[in-house]
């Protein structure tokens, strides 16, 4: 029998945008390109961040893949109000998992 894996945490804060200057720059000018190169890179089709809402579920996919605890309401607030900043975690996140 399987054991029931520990939650984690997202491995940086939402308002760490710093961290990597990359991903910082890219979020904050061409957000739409990071969203195309984060979908591509989680095995999704790169135009999927075309689509309204698909950004949140991505993330809220992201959450339950890595066993990062939160809700629904809770992504959609993150995106809701500090959108860039939410992309930038996801695309940190997504490093920090697939290396």
């Amino acid at each position: 029998m399987s054991q029931p894996s520990t939650p984690a945490k997202w491995n940086s804060r939402i308002l760490d945008c710093c961290i990597d200057r990359r991903v910082c720059l890219c979020g904050t000018f061409c957000s739409m390109c990071l969203a195309c190169q984060m979908a591509e890179r989680y095995g999704e089709c790169f135009c999927l961040p075309l689509l309204p809402t698909t950004m949140l579920m991505m993330r809220t996919s992201m959450r339950e893949r890595y066993n990062i605890p939160g809700s629904l309401i809770d992504d959609w607030a993150v995106h809701m109000f500090c959108g860039p900043c939410a992309l930038c975690q996801m695309a940190r996140e997504m490093k920090h998992q697939l290396g």
